[in-house]
């Protein structure tokens, strides 16, 4: 059954956010912020709670008639407002996805910072195609791989307006277990390597031998966004990924000060368990 979408999505509901801020620190009623952009109030309502889409035209208009059009963030929302349903590859996994699950996917794809953890598997971000669909064979949720691959490749090669992502990957050693056949480790170990030498990430390792907290046991992300403060966690299981109830960079910087390994220690990790296998 198809889900439930009258509720705005994210997008829209951030656009509109930042909308509202900026008329409430320019101490403008909605009578007067509409006086002075010449439209109705009720439009201008309808667009700070993310219930209509303005054009990018109709938002660099709003801000400039604010004033405020050389703001860093007036970019930020111009831009945001261009895809104020996310990107165009998600619409085809939306028929069986809840409402909280296309959010969260949309935020991640906005991010210019996406610190993701993992503990009994490698984060999604950071999967190998092979680890992937047997990630996906092995989930309760029954997804087919060829349509999770589908998905997860986009959103690892995703970037709105072809800016940069910084990926931070944290993993806990029990993703990479020795019971798993070479066709899946070995793959996956290389491309922990790759995403270890690349510009635009960062991969730690959480060793065996890390002391264990509740803090530990749980997968989750960190999300920053360009031009703002402002940052989402989101939290994952077997069932979906969906938002935390507070933000979680506390914990993050918790596990990457007291668990996990330097990245050079992490890269030597990883090319001992390649060696393991008699692979490089």
């Amino acid at each position: 059954m198809p889900a439930d979408y009258r509720a705005p999505n994210i997008n829209a509901r951030r656009l509109g956010l930042y909308l509202r801020r900026t008329r409430e620190l320019l101490q403008l009623s909605y009578e007067e912020a509409a006086a002075r952009v010449g439209c109705h109030a009720d439009w201008l309502v309808r667009v700070e709670t993310g219930f209509v889409e303005p054009s990018p035209a109709e938002v660099e208009r709003l801000l400039e008639r604010y004033q405020v059009r050389a703001a860093k963030v007036a970019d930020v929302m111009i831009d945001l407002a261009s895809r104020p349903r996310g990107p165009q590859w998600l619409a085809a996994h939306l028929d069986d996805m809840k409402a909280e699950e296309r959010d969260a996917l949309i935020s991640e794809s906005e991010a210019s910072v996406i610190r993701t953890y993992g503990v009994q598997q490698v984060p999604e971000l950071a999967q190998a195609e092979p680890y992937a669909r047997f990630a996906a064979s092995m989930s309760f949720s029954e997804r087919d791989p060829d349509v999770y691959w589908d998905m997860l490749r986009n959103r690892q090669t995703y970037r709105p307006g072809g800016r940069r992502r910084f990926l931070d990957v944290i993993v806990d050693e029990a993703a990479l277990s020795p019971r798993l056949d070479d066709d899946v480790l070995v793959p996956q170990l290389r491309h922990l390597l790759h995403l270890s030498e690349d510009t635009d990430a960062q991969v730690r390792i959480v060793p065996s031998s890390a002391p264990f907290y509740e803090e530990r046991a749980y997968p989750f992300d960190v999300l920053e966004f360009p031009g703002v403060s402002d940052r989402i966690s989101l939290t994952r299981s077997m069932f979906g990924i969906g938002f935390a109830s507070a933000d979680l960079s506390d914990t993050w910087e918790h596990i990457e000060e007291d668990a996990a390994l330097s990245p050079e220690e992490s890269r030597d990790l990883i090319q001992r368990r390649l060696a393991d296998r008699g692979a490089r």
